[in-house]
């Protein structure tokens, strides 16, 4: 997309140009403090997911470019569910966190709905070309202003989401119909899973593995990551691999208040680091990795659904995407990605192994 059509998009956003400007130092010099200040950053997985693994090199960043003045001490496996840490951040009870961009909209912020429209953003390239540019600076700095209380730093991602099922395979419409799949609270997720004939489950976290195994509920949308570090592949082996669903993209935030409290070269500091997440979260997620192999090993089975059936959830999922427009940010948002998207060639489809090569590693 040329320069004259992204001044176009982001003016139609109605986008704040002071925040923008402010988000865009990457080339600031690191701020000197005296002492050093820790602050605590919470997430819900663990530490080896994507999530994890940004928020590690995000700490670095930090520690660099604030001349070792901060210190960022991440927390992860957050004992809450993500709308409960939302809720923590914005009241100030945990100054830092990366939250699913998913479960802000539980809470009236409806900014990263468009991230998340069913088969909207289908690939990595498309996916860095948002976070990591104006439109992703846009976004954040809408999230900023509708939720008031909180400063959304950035968006990384946690990898693309593909059906998994415990008890059966979904390859097909009929599949989903009447399913019973685990979602994380998010009106974006719930109106996707509806439109194509599921029912959503609001399950925290740390339940998923119990109701998997014991089948109260049918499957979940997940990652390749998730399935392997909350080790998933234990008790559902169905992954439909030519079906992504939607990326997972995570914002983060900090509390407003406790923001205004540091100094500018403090801030300034974070705010460089957070610059440099987005795309570094995309090469994490992207990149060759032995865990689909490792998976297979483990005894999951990475199926296909034929190409007739994957039409026909496209469809579906695009029927949601005139419920999601309902809402004025998300309809800007949906146009905006769409824009993009035009200019992109439909990503090939992923192969996923098929063969065991070994034994089971991950357990």
């Amino acid at each position: 997309m040329n320069e004259r059509k992204w001044v176009r998009t982001i003016l139609a956003l109605g986008v704040t140009g002071a925040f923008v400007a402010g988000t865009a130092a990457a080339s600031a010099e690191p701020a000197r403090e005296t002492g050093t200040r820790e602050i605590t950053l919470a997430y819900v997985t663990t530490q080896q997911h994507p999530y994890g693994q940004a928020i590690d090199y995000f700490v670095q960043q930090v520690t660099r470019l604030s001349g070792g003045s901060l210190k960022i001490v991440p927390r992860a496996s957050y004992p809450a569910a993500e709308p409960t840490l939302l809720s923590d951040v914005r009241a100030g009870t945990i100054p830092m966190a990366t939250m699913s961009t998913a479960v802000f909209d539980s809470a009236g912020i409806t900014a990263f709905q468009a991230l998340q429209a069913p088969f909207l953003v289908n690939g990595y390239p498309l996916e860095k070309q948002i976070i990591a540019g104006r439109l992703g600076r846009s976004i954040s700095a809408r999230a900023t202003q509708q939720a008031g209380n909180l400063y959304v730093l950035a968006i990384h991602e946690g990898g693309i989401r593909y059906p998994l099922g415990s008890t059966k395979s979904f390859t097909s419409v009929n599949a989903f119909k009447g399913a019973k799949i685990r979602s994380v609270q998010s009106k974006v997720l719930f109106t996707g899973l509806q439109a194509l004939g599921a029912s959503p489950d609001p399950l925290a976290l740390p339940e998923v593995y119990l109701a998997l195994k014991n089948g109260t509920v049918d499957g979940m949308e997940a990652n390749i990551g998730l399935i392997a570090t909350n080790k998933y592949f234990e008790v559902a082996k169905n992954v439909t691999a030519n079906l992504p669903l939607w990326p997972f993209p995570t914002a983060l935030s900090i509390n407003r208040a406790f923001y205004n409290s540091l100094s500018r070269g403090e801030q300034t500091a974070l705010r460089t680091a957070a610059n440099l997440v987005p795309a570094y979260s995309i090469g994490i997620v992207s990149r060759r990795s032995t865990l689909p192999q490792d998976l297979v090993n483990c005894g999951v089975k990475f199926k296909y659904a034929r190409n007739s059936e994957v039409l026909k959830m496209r469809a579906l999922g695009r029927k949601a995407y005139s419920t999601l427009s309902r809402d004025a940010t998300t309809r800007q948002f949906l146009a905006a990605i769409q824009r993009i998207k035009a200019d992109f060639k439909p990503p090939v489809a992923k192969r996923f192994p098929s063969r065991s090569t070994g034994n089971c590693t991950l357990s």
